[in-house]
C-alpha cells in the first residue's frame, strides 16, 4: 500500500501558473523526494471535467491503495472533491488531509452548508495563516491547523541583478486589475518623479485576464518606456528570473488573496517585497525586515519605500539578509517536516 495520494492540479506552463497549481507541484515533488516516487500516487485534476468517469476511477483506486489522501483542489474543485472523498472514505477509512490554498474557505462554508460535514470529517484542514485558522474555528471546525505556504530553499542562491540604472522592478502574478497592476505602474511613476529621472522600470509577468487585456495593453503602449510585459514563466524558472530584479511590487487587493507564493519566491530570490497592506500580508512580510508593507493602496508611500531602498545600500542588503532568513523559515523542508508527522 502506498503512503500518499495527492489529489490536485499538477503541471508546468501557462495553464499551471496560479498559486494552487504551483503549490501542488512543489509539494508533490517534495513528497516524491522524501518518500520515493513509488510511495506517492498523483490524481491530477487538470481538465477533469473532460473525463469525469476516468477521474472517479483514479480517485477510487487512490483511496483504496493509499494510507493518506491529500486534497489540494482549486477553489471550485473542493465543492466536488471534498464530498466525493468523504463518501468514498466511509468505505475505506483513510486519513484525509485538506491543504487549503487561498482565503475563501470560510465564506464558502457559509454559502455551501453541505460542505461543512465532509470537511469537518477530515483528519486535518491546513490553512496558510493564523487568522484564517481562527476564522474557521469560529465557525465550529475543530480540525484546523496552521500550515504556511512554502517553497524549496536554495541556500547558495545569489541574485544576479545589478544596480545600474534604470533599475528593473516587477510584478509576478496573474495580470488582473485586482492584483494591483495599474497601481504598480503608478508606484514606479511616483518613484521616478521623486528622483527626478527614470530610475525604475516595471516588468509584468503572468497570464493576462481576458477582461483586462485591452486596458493593460493600452497602458503598455502609452507607457512604453516604463512598462513591459514579459509573459509567463514555468515554475522552475521563477527564482532565477526574480533574482534579476531590484524588487518585487505586490500591490494586490484581490479578494481571494492569502499567503501569496510570489512573496515566498521573492524571499527565495533575495529581493525586497513592497506590498500593499491587504488581507494577510502583514502576517507574512515583516515590515522593514524582509520587505515593506505600505498603507492600503497608498502608492505614494510605496514609491517612497522604493526610493529608500535605492538610496540606502545598507538598508537594501539588510532586507536581503531578512529575505534569506524568511526563505529558510518557509522552506518546504521546515514547513512540511511538521506536516508529515500527521501521516500514517
Amino acid at each position: 500500500m502506498r503512503k500518499i495520494a495527492v489529489v490536485g492540479l499538477y503541471g508546468t506552463g501557462a495553464e499551471f501558473a496560479n498559486g494552487q497549481a504551483v503549490k501542488c507541484y512543489t509539494l508533490v515533488n517534495w513528497f516524491r523526494k522524501k518518500f520515493g516516487e513509488e510511495q506517492v500516487l498523483l490524481v491530477n485534476t487538470f481538465r477533469w471535467k473532460r473525463n469525469p468517469v476516468r477521474l472517479l476511477c483514479l480517485l477510487v483506486f487512490a483511496i483504496y491503495s493509499c494510507r493518506n489522501i491529500i486534497l489540494m483542489p482549486a477553489h471550485h474543485g473542493v465543492k466536488v472533491f471534498a464530498p466525493l472523498v468523504y463518501c468514498l472514505n466511509r468505505i475505506f477509512y483513510r486519513k484525509v488531509h485538506y491543504i487549503v490554498t487561498g482565503s475563501r474557505l470560510p465564506a464558502m462554508l457559509g454559502e455551501k452548508t453541505g460542505l461543512r460535514k465532509p470537511i469537518a470529517s477530515f483528519d486535518g484542514v491546513y490553512v496558510q495563516t493564523p487568522t484564517l485558522k481562527k476564522e474557521l474555528e469560529g465557525q465550529g471546525l475543530k480540525n484546523v491547523y496552521h500550515l504556511p505556504n512554502c517553497r524549496d530553499y536554495v541556500p547558495d542562491f545569489f541574485p544576479t541583478g545589478k544596480r545600474c540604472e534604470p533599475l528593473r522592478v516587477c510584478t509576478y502574478s496573474r495580470v488582473v486589475r485586482e492584483k494591483g497592476i495599474l497601481d504598480a505602474v503608478e508606484i514606479c511613476e511616483a518613484a521616478n518623479q521623486m528622483l527626478g529621472r527614470l530610475v525604475f522600470q516595471l516588468d509584468v509577468y503572468g497570464g493576462i485576464a481576458p477582461e483586462f487585456r485591452a486596458e493593460f495593453e493600452k497602458v503598455c503602449q502609452e507607457q512604453a518606456g516604463l512598462v513591459s510585459y514579459c509573459g509567463i514563466k514555468n515554475t522552475d524558472e521563477t527564482i532565477p528570473v526574480l533574482g534579476q530584479y531590484f524588487a518585487l511590487l505586490f500591490p494586490t487587493y484581490y479578494e481571494g488573496e492569502c499567503f501569496a507564493g510570489t512573496v515566498l519566491d521573492a524571499f527565495s530570490a533575495r529581493i525586497p517585497v513592497v506590498a500593499n497592506d491587504w488581507k494577510y500580508n502583514r502576517e507574512v512580510i515583516q515590515d522593514g525586515i524582509d520587505g515593506f508593507v505600505y498603507p492600503y493602496r497608498d502608492n505614494h508611500a510605496a514609491a517612497q519605500r522604493l526610493v529608500e531602498l535605492y538610496r540606502s545600500e545598507e538598508l537594501y542588503q539588510r532586507i536581503q539578509k531578512g529575505c534569506a532568513s524568511s526563505a529558510y523559515c518557509y522552506s518546504t523542508d521546515c514547513v512540511m517536516g511538521e506536516f508529515i508527522k500527521q501521516l500514517d
